[in-house]
Order: C-alpha cells, then structure tokens, then sequence
C-alpha cells in the first residue's frame, strides 16, 4: 500500500504538466463564462453609458474628436465604434473587454510558463481568471480589458524575443506597448518597467544588436506618439488642480500634508492589494504569497530569477513615484489593472519554493476554494446591485406614466445613462454633440439638467436645484415635475430625501423616480 501510495502523487504531478495546456484552457473557459454572465446582467453605469456616447457617431472622424473629450487616449472608442455594427445592447459594449480581458489570460499564462513553469503558470492564470479587478476590467465598457491584453502581449513578447533572439517578437513587443499606449495612459508605468528589464536582460544575457535596434526603435516611436497625445490631447482636453473633473482621484495620490511616505506606501500597497483580492483579509495572504515568490526569485529558484523579481518590483516603484507627484494613482482602483499579470507572476512564484509533488497539492487545493472566493466576492459592475432588470422596470414605468415630452430631471451622471437607454437605437442621435446644453430631446422626453454642474444629486439640495430648473423653463408653480435619479456608488435617491407626504418616489434597486410640485 505505502508504495502505491508513493507512486500516486508522482503520476498527477506528471499529468498536471502534461496536460498543463487543457487545464489553461479550461479555467480560461470557466473565466470567460462568469465574465459572460456579468457582462450580460448589469445595466450601464454613468461611466459605460459616456463611453457609447462618444462611440456611436456615424463617422470614424466624429468618435475620434468625441473620444478627445475623456481623459483616456482615443483607441478604445475606435474600437468601441467598429464594434457597434453588431449591435447595440450591453453585452456587444462590452465585448472588447471581454475578449481583451479573455486573450490576456492566455497570454499571461504562456509568459508565466515560459518563465516559471506549468504548475506556477496555472497558479498565476487562477489569479488572473478569478480576481475581481480582471473580472471588473473585462466586465465594463471601459479601456481595461484591451489595457490588460496588451501589457501581457507585451511580457509574453519580450520573453520570446529574447529566448529566441527574434527580430519579428521585438517588433510585436513594440506594436502590444503601442496599443497599451494608445488605450490608456497609466499604461506608461508598465512600458517603462518593461523597459528596465529590457535593459537588464541585456546586459545580463545578452542580445543581437540588431534586436536592440529594433526595441530602440519602438521606444522612438512610442515617445513620438506619446509627445502628440500630451500637445494633442492631455494639455488641451484633461483638467486638472482642485475642483477640476479629474479631483476625484486624489485620495490616490501621496500629500504630504495627510501622510508620511511611509504611510501611503502602506496605504498603497494595502489597497491595490485589497482592490485586486476584493476582500482585505485575502488581500494579506497575497500580500505574503507575493513576498515568498519575491524571495524565490531572489534566492535563483528559477532561471533569470533575479531579472524577473526587478521587473515584478518595477511598476510599484514607478506607480509610487507617479503617485508622489500626482502623475497617475497607486492606492488600490481600477487605474492600477496594468500591475495585474505581475501580481500574478509573484503569487505564482511563491510556488517555486515548494517540491512540485507539494506545489501541484496546493495548485490543487486553491481550485476547490476558488469557488468561495469567487462567490464572496464581486466586480463592480455587480449584478446584485445593478440588475438589467431594474433599469428595464424604470424605463417601462416612466413610459407608462410620465407623460410625453415632459421635462426629466436628472443629474449629469443619470443623462449619460439615459441617453443610452432612452436613444440607443436612434440613429438621429449618432452625431457629436456638446454636454455643455441643460436641456436636450432623448426620445419621448426632455431630458433637463441643472445648469450649475452636478454630477450626482445630493439629497439636501437636489429638489431646490429641479425647482430652479423647472423655474428656469417657465414651469407653472403647483405642475407636476418628475426627477430620474440613477444612482452610482450610493442608496437610492428617494431613500435620502426628507420624508414628505406630497412626494411620491418609486425606486427600481438604485434607481428613483420621483413626482414633486413645483414650488
């Protein structure tokens, strides 16, 4: 019995890493299923529903000016407009993410095999597959999940082209750090982590100098577009300073006037790994599963160990310097999604500690528990608080009882959903249009904001503000006004009002609408 007993384990570590291929494949299936179901459950927030506003102009030339207007380079909308001939609805939205965020998991696993091994590599593809923040980047109508595709593009590249000295693997490397480039501007801590490596690899290991040539050449170019999207795009479309649209994300960033530096790095380093395990006590044993695969490199478990821990270290040194002068965040949010595959290639190589008959137990162990963690925690788009069917309810409610052509009053964040829901399949819409207007025709109804800017209502203010919307358009004193609120990271609206008994509110999950008088 002892010796078949000894026998056993050495067969499924054989079969482990002989059949390493199809197990990828199989949990990159499961992925792609869960991914399919959140994409295909939640209605669009705020966020989403700007992104197909800038998307569905008629004109390739109409979305590249409307896609100027974000605080993100113009790549995705490109993308996002071409996708739009499939259809409308929320899961062909979502479908660039959700295929950049799939394809990423393939290649993050085959640049974690060629660096780690099949056992560490399907650790690292179970991270990928179940973390909340890649579920979230391939889930939303953001830039995320082309974002993640192309930053593992680029490792899985650089690694091909070094171990075979490939000319035609330097130039994809350049053209996967273009497209990153060109999707979103946090992509520069990876590029530029890249890059010391690169260089190190170099002078450790050696390489062609016409494939140093070659990688030279990419990052000229890189710069060239880098410089046209700062005079082109960055100084003249994003604000910044306080008070400005992008002030949201300065609790992100390192003051010296709320924290010492070693303060933020905790804080950083706490939530970025709290953002990406999706619940705190989690985000400590990553923590310490990162630290061990750091300390195997270290210690040469793996060849180029040593290479690989600075490039694992490189982008939170980057992202904490970008973070110190207020460049880019680093305190756990979705802007960090590009550290993602080298958060996973550290938990993987925590592994290389271990003999693999005790690495393939634990790989082992972490697919039976990967259920619970997938199902204690959540994206953000989560269809437990943003269903499809509630937005559907709220719109047949107000078609079937406000009446038409009534004014609606919303908040700036609610008209961005709107537009989507009340017009998407208006092809008289699909023209560039100013957000500056308070007042604008959506379907059966017009859709009025304040003219004073409000993102989202607030519950102390929002019915003086309707009122002098409604005054500012010659409404009647005593009419009947109604008010859509789409509620984003907060209660519903009509559950943060006063209690008044000449209101009436219906709510629809987060969603409120709203019949006051005139006053």
């Amino acid at each position: 019995m002892s010796n078949r007993l000894s026998v056993k384990p050495g067969r499924l570590e054989a079969w482990v890493v002989g059949k390493s291929t199809w197990l990828a494949l199989g949990v990159i299936a499961v992925a792609f299923a869960e991914r399919f179901v959140y994409a295909d459950s939640c209605y669009l927030n705020p966020d989403e529903a700007s992104h197909f506003d800038q998307a569905r102009p008629s004109s390739w030339l109409d979305s590249y000016r409307a896609a100027l207007t974000q605080a993100h380079p113009p790549l995705f909308i490109l993308v996002l407009h071409g996708v739009l001939f499939l259809g409308r609805s929320e899961v062909v939205l979502r479908l660039p993410s959700l295929v950049g965020g799939t394809v990423a998991l393939w290649l993050a696993f085959a640049w974690l095999r060629r660096n780690l091994g099949a056992v560490p590599a399907l650790a690292g593809l179970g991270f990928m597959a179940f973390s909340p923040a890649a579920v979230s980047a391939s889930t939303e109508v953001r830039q995320y999940g082309l974002l993640l595709c192309f930053v593992c593009g680029s490792l899985y590249a650089t690694e091909r082209a070094f171990s075979e000295r490939s000319i035609r693997w330097a130039i994809i490397q350049g053209l996967f750090q273009l497209c990153a480039l060109l999707t979103h501007y946090t992509a520069i801590v990876a590029i530029l982590s890249l890059n010391l490596y690169v260089l190190l690899r170099f002078f450790a290991d050696g390489l062609p100098r016409r494939i140093l040539v070659t990688m030279g050449v990419s990052q000229i170019v890189l710069a060239v577009v880098l410089a046209c999207l700062y005079f082109g795009h960055v100084r003249g479309y994003i604000p910044f300073g306080p008070g400005a649209s992008m002030d949201y994300l300065r609790n992100y960033y390192y003051a010296a006037a709320r924290e010492t530096p070693l303060g933020f790095v905790w804080r950083a380093l706490s939530g970025t790994f709290s953002y990406a395990a999706g619940e705190r006590r989690l985000a400590l044993l990553l923590m310490a599963a990162f630290l061990a695969g750091l300390a195997a490199l270290l210690a040469g478990r793996v060849q180029s160990g040593k290479s690989l821990m600075l490039l694992l270290l490189a982008p939170f040194a980057v992202g904490f310097v970008a973070a110190a002068f207020q460049v880019f965040p680093f305190a756990g949010s979705r802007h960090q999604t590009y550290l993602l595959p080298f958060l996973a290639a550290g938990i993987a190589a925590a592994l290389t500690c271990l003999h693999r008959r005790w690495a393939v137990l634990l790989l082992l162990s972490g697919a039976v528990l990967a259920p619970f963690w997938v199902t204690r925690t959540a994206p953000e788009n989560n269809r437990q608080n943003q269903p499809i069917g509630d937005m559907a309810a709220a719109i047949t409610y107000v078609d079937q009882t406000v009446p038409y052509e009534s004014p609606l009053f919303v908040d700036y964040e609610t008209r961005e959903v709107l537009r989507y829901y009340l017009t998407r399949n208006d092809t008289s819409m699909d023209i560039l249009r100013s957000n500056v207007v308070v007042e604008e025709q959506q379907g059966r109804y017009r859709v009025v904001v304040p003219q004073k800017y409000v993102w989202a209502f607030r519950p102390n203010e929002a019915l003086e503000q309707v009122n002098e919307s409604a005054r500012a358009l010659d409404v009647p004193s005593g009419d009947s006004l109604w008010v859509f609120s789409a509620a984003w990271y907060s209660a519903p609206l009509a559950s943060r009002l006063p209690a008044d008994e000449a209101r009436e509110g219906k709510e629809f999950g987060l969603i409120s609408v709203i019949k006051i008088k005139r006053q």
